[in-house]
This record gives structure tokens, C-alpha cells and sequence, in this order.
């Protein structure tokens, strides 16, 4: 054991011989190691190395910390949501910090989807986008939170969608296709000419999850867009409505001067009919999860401490969001509806930019 680790030998009652023995090797070492337990783990049905991954998540390695907070995505166990909070509020490393915020985001997505409470959550987020120094990691917290309906949660977006900054509006277009909400399409619509493709592109996507067939005749266009990325982010987004014409478009792209427009618009039309065969043999094979199933696990990740966060001193004395209602502007309630007014400054909380 000393020299060499098998993998397949690690199991809940040799963790702590293991990791003391694993301890004393290289970091490269140690990386190798637990990339070789994560491959053997996707292998080997019966295999869960989660908690003694986790163990690794303190090493002082940003590397091997890395490792380890990425395979909280993986992790189905609801515990695991504190040990991303975790990472969120004491983390050093930015990209480690920035990985941990996007696991944050799918978690969030998961239990929107399944109608859950998630007001702690949003807390816990919003508070972090008002104490952060780093602008990419607020906006990659905003697009988490995006999937909540939530009034201060849209007038971040705006914010952003109204900044002069390329990175402050993709994240506003991204987070506006997470919303879900169709009224912030005419947004959208707006930037699919926009002089940066990578800014016409996101909106092409985020219309596509947004839109429907009527659409179509819109991101076609980019069809012909002069970036290939772009145009590839049409195909995608034709491919997210479907249907009758989204399959006749995809279809004709067989034609494309472009090898790999030519390929991805194939790949797609295989998918979609793979999902309308699946659709037809499984019309009621869904699996949905119950409010009762799922209330003491929302209780389990429900506490944090958030006083122990710097610059969180405005929270209130029970420990509960320095959010107040009156905080929200009462005339906000539709940010479209407000969108004549957006050129003047909107009264919000104290937020870094």
C-alpha cells in the first residue's frame, strides 16, 4: 500500500488507513490518485469513493482541492449542499470558488424543477454577490439565482443587461433564459445583431429556451452569421424548439458549405428524433418526488452560518437576510414594463459592481 494504491480496495472501512498512507505521497501523486478512483468509480457500478474524496477538500493543494470540489457534482446527497456553501464563503482560489458557485446553480435548478422552498438558498446567494470583490464570480452567482422568480433577482439581471460591459450582458442574456419567463424576449430579440458574436450567440440560445416556433425565422438568420460559433449556437437553438420546420431546417443544412454546421445539424436531428421515439414508448414513465420525501432533507441544508462571512455584519441579530421587503423597489413588479425607465438609476440595495 505504501508505494502503489488499488483503488478497487478503498471502501468505508479502510478510509482513514488509506488516507494517511495516500497523505504522505507527492501532490502529483495524490492527483493521480484520486483521478484514477473518480474514472474507476464512473466504471464500476457499486463503487462510491464520495466520502473519501471530500476527505481531500482542506488539502492544501489548490490542485487536489479542485478535484475534489468538482466531484460534488456528482454527489446525489443533499448534505453535500453545505460543503459547497462552504467553499463558497472560504475559499481563496477564484476558480475553485467559481466552480463550487456553478455546482451551487445546478443544485439550485434541481429543486426549482421539483418546486422546492429554496428562500435560504437565495439568501445565501444574494448575499454573496453583494459581498464579493470578484465581478466574474458575482455574475456566475446571478445566473445561478436566475432560476428563481424573484423581483431583486430580476433587476440584477437588468442590470447587468443594461451595463456597456460584453461579460455583464452575457451573463443578463444567459440568466434571462434560466428565468424561464417569455417576457424577456423582446430583450433578447434585441441583441441578436449585436456587434459581438459571442453576445449574438447567447442570445440566439437563450431565445431558443424562451421562444417557440415563431422564432424560428429569427435565429435561422444566424444561420448565415459570418462567425461559425454562432452559427452553431443557431442550430442548438433550433434544434431546443423543434418541431415540423426546426426538422426541415436542420434537414436542408445537409447542404452547408460548412463540414461541421453539416455535422451538428445531423447529430441534432438524430437527437430530436431519439426524444420523440422515447417520448412515444414512455408518455408517463416520469419520476417525480414528493414534497413529503423531501422535508427533511430541505431541513438538513437549510442552516449556515453566514456571520462568518466578512462584510456580513448587516445581517440581522436572528441571523436571517439583510433583505428587507421594503429593500425591493415596489415598482419593479415587471421589469419590462420598467424597461422605459431603466436609463435612470433604479433604487437597490448597497451591490458592488
Amino acid at each position: 500500500m505504501i508505494n502503489e494504491i488499488d483503488v478497487s480496495k478503498i471502501n468505508f472501512e479502510t478510509y482513514k488507513e488509506y488516507y494517511e498512507n495516500i497523505l504522505k505521497f507527492s501532490d502529483d501523486k495524490i492527483i493521480k490518485i484520486l483521478d484514477e478512483m473518480i474514472i474507476f468509480e464512473d466504471k464500476n457500478k457499486g463503487y462510491n469513493f464520495e466520502d473519501f474524496i471530500f476527505l481531500f477538500l482542506d488539502h492544501k493543494n489548490k490542485n487536489i482541492r479542485k478535484i475534489s470540489t468538482k466531484y460534488i457534482s456528482k454527489s446525489t446527497n443533499v448534505a453535500s449542499l453545505q460543503k459547497i456553501r462552504n467553499i463558497i464563503t472560504h475559499e481563496k482560489d477564484e476558480e475553485i470558488q467559481k466552480e463550487a458557485i456553478i455546482i451551487f446553480g445546478n443544485w439550485i435548478y434541481e429543486y426549482i424543477s421539483k418546486n422546492k422552498k429554496l428562500n435560504r438558498l437565495i439568501d445565501f446567494g444574494l448575499n454573496f454577490i453583494k459581498v464579493t470583490k470578484s465581478n466574474e464570480n458575482k455574475r456566475i452567482m446571478i445566473q445561478s439565482l436566475s432560476f428563481v422568480k424573484n423581483s431583486y433577482i430580476e433587476n440584477l439581471i437588468l442590470e447587468k443587461f443594461s451595463s456597456k460591459n460584453n461579460e455583464d450582458i452575457i451573463c443578463a442574456i444567459i440568466s434571462m433564459g434560466n428565468n424561464g419567463d417569455i417576457k424577456w424576449i423582446p430583450l433578447i430579440e434585441e441583441l441578436l445583431d449585436h456587434d459581438s458574436f459571442r453576445i449574438r450567440s447567447e442570445a440566439c440560445l437563450s431565445l431558443s429556451l424562451l421562444g417557440s416556433e415563431e422564432n424560428l425565422d429569427q435565429i435561422k438568420e444566424l444561420l448565415e452569421d459570418e462567425e461559425l460559433e454562432t452559427q452553431k449556437a443557431a442550430v442548438n437553438g433550433i434544434s431546443n424548439i423543434g418541431g415540423v420546420y426546426a426538422k426541415s431546417i436542420l434537414d436542408n443544412l445537409k447542404f452547408s458549405s460548412e463540414p461541421e454546421i453539416v455535422s451538428l445539424s445531423k447529430e441534432k436531428l438524430a437527437e430530436m428524433k431519439s426524444d420523440e421515439e422515447l417520448a412515444s414508448n414512455n408518455p408517463n414513465d416520469i419520476e417525480e418526488d414528493t414534497e413529503e420525501n423531501f422535508k427533511d432533507e430541505v431541513k438538513d441544508f437549510d442552516e449556515y452560518n453566514a456571520g462568518e462571512i466578512e462584510g456580513w455584519g448587516s445581517l440581522n441579530p436572528d441571523g436571517t437576510s439583510f433583505l428587507a421587503p421594503d429593500a425591493i423597489d415596489d415598482d419593479i413588479n415587471d421589469p419590462i414594463k420598467s424597461l422605459a425607465d431603466y436609463e435612470k438609476p433604479i433604487d437597490q440595495p448597497d451591490i458592488d459592481d
